[in-house]
């Protein structure tokens, strides 16, 4: 029963996806070559970004709970324009 509720819980959590990857990209080995490098782009942007807010994070008073919420503001602000910046990015590497 276990296994038959793991594949269950899969298919439903992944089915959607898996079809929609299997029925528009899989046919043209070209976009998922794209595929793979948008997500290698958006990947580095999340990196750059949580890198930033780690250091300011570390340098900041720790105890300070109105200073830690406003670098939360600010990790999330910087993680959306890094990862549009680095789709822009992409846009013109492709173009």
């Amino acid at each position: 029963m276990t296994v038959a509720v793991f594949f269950g819980c899969t298919f439903i959590a992944f089915g959607p996806a898996v079809a929609l990857f299997l029925f528009t990209i899989a046919r043209d080995p070209l976009r998922v070559i794209f595929l793979i490098a948008g997500a290698f782009f958006w990947l580095v942007s999340l990196l750059l970004s949580s890198l930033v807010w780690f250091i300011t994070v570390q340098i900041s008073n720790k105890n300070s709970a109105a200073q830690q919420r406003g670098l939360l503001i600010f990790g999330v602000v910087l993680s959306v324009l890094l990862q549009e910046a680095f789709r822009y990015g992409y846009y013109r590497l492709l173009k």
